[in-house]
């Protein structure tokens, strides 16, 4: 029993002491028969409160570790969700790695059959035009884009 329980059932004790004050026992016993069912009725009342608060705690104690655990889950599966697509990009990574290697092979593989063929000196980079009026010197083409010319 808690002190508020104590101090609760003391309340009540004095309340009813207060309300039937003590006489002398009748012959009949009809005071003390009522005396002893009302303080029986209130000692039960009394218990039946302190069972209900008792109750609510455990309910609210249990929804509280519901949700705790829910937490728990829900951080759980983020965790798990973000391994996954960590795993994911370091795929699609290791993929990008493999296509950057082929493209870096087939121009290597290009620059050697160039230089095999000795192009290099004839070689004219794309974008660059020979201009005829300038006897062969390089002049940079001109790209339109519908603006007229620039």
């Amino acid at each position: 029993m808690t002190i508020k329980q104590a101090l609760a059932a003391l309340a009540m004790t004095g309340t009813l002491a207060l309300a039937f004050p003590a006489t002398p026992a009748r012959a009949n016993g009809a005071a003390s028969t009522r005396n002893l069912i009302l303080l029986g009725a209130a000692a039960g009342y009394l218990i039946i409160q302190h069972n209900r608060k008792v109750h609510e705690r455990y309910a609210e104690d249990a929804q509280r570790q519901a949700a705790l655990e829910q937490q728990n889950n829900n951080a759980w599966a983020a965790y798990n969700q973000e391994k996954r697509a960590y795993s994911e990009e370091l795929a699609v990574n290791r993929e990008l790695q493999k296509e950057v290697a082929y493209q870096h092979n087939v121009v290597e593989q290009q620059r050697r059959q160039l230089a095999a063929i000795n192009v290099h000196k004839n070689f004219v980079s794309p974008g660059v035009a020979l201009s005829p009026r300038s006897g062969g010197g390089r002049q940079i083409a001109m790209a339109s884009f519908g603006w007229g010319q620039i």
